[in-house]
């Protein structure tokens, strides 16, 4: 037992979840604005962005597959649904990084007419960073609509997180841009939601 406490230290995991990647997301919860600068001040590279990249694009496949299983009814045998669930993640992989490539590109050119002062490199840095942050979320949410697909907890969860990446994205973004409030995006970015989830509803 004292050979294998050697080995695993009992702190290991708590030193993990305070010290490492994962506690710098939840930190970030605390002071988004700080989160961002620290991460420039820690000479975050482009194959830092790469892998983040991947890293959401991994994040995202996980958020939908509970509901892409839960709604996958033509099951004649599973070599089928690791197919669909194989190929899911393949496009994910490969086509994801480009995208948010593309996205956050676009979001930085949308910026420059109102004054916007990032580089390309900080707009992606936020724009990829914000969604790292905001990484908890988009899981919980996932699990939650393949179990409760039309449910209200579901809902609201969903509703919920949505408000909280507004915020985290805006007030992220719009520190990487200098723009002296976050404000006025938030409520683009959640009118924008509510407007086009009710076209989906119609």
């Amino acid at each position: 037992m004292g050979h294998m406490r050697r080995i695993f230290p009992e702190n290991m995991v708590l030193s993990f979840i305070l010290n490492g990647f994962i506690a710098e997301i939840f930190r970030a919860y605390f002071d988004l604005k700080t989160s961002f600068r620290n991460q420039l001040n820690n000479s975050v590279s482009e194959p830092r962005l790469l892998a983040y990249s991947f890293l959401i694009s991994l994040v995202l496949f996980l958020e939908r597959l509970p509901e892409r299983l839960s709604n996958y009814d033509v099951q004649p045998s599973k070599g089928l649904l690791f197919d669909y669930v194989g190929v899911d993640l393949f496009a994910s992989m490969f086509f994801g990084p480009i995208f948010l490539y593309c996205l956050s590109s676009l979001a930085h050119i949308l910026a420059l007419p109102f004054k916007g002062k990032a580089s390309f490199f900080e707009a992606r840095l936020a724009f990829f960073w914000s969604i790292v942050v905001a990484s908890p979320l988009l899981l919980i949410s996932g699990l939650l609509n393949g179990f409760f697909p039309n449910g209200l907890l579901f809902k609201f969860v969903q509703f919920s997180s949505m408000i909280v990446y507004a915020w985290i994205f805006s007030s992220i973004f719009c520190a990487a841009e200098s723009f002296v409030s976050h404000l006025p995006l938030f409520f683009i970015l959640l009118f924008g939601h509510i407007f086009f989830s009710y076209l989906v509803i119609l």
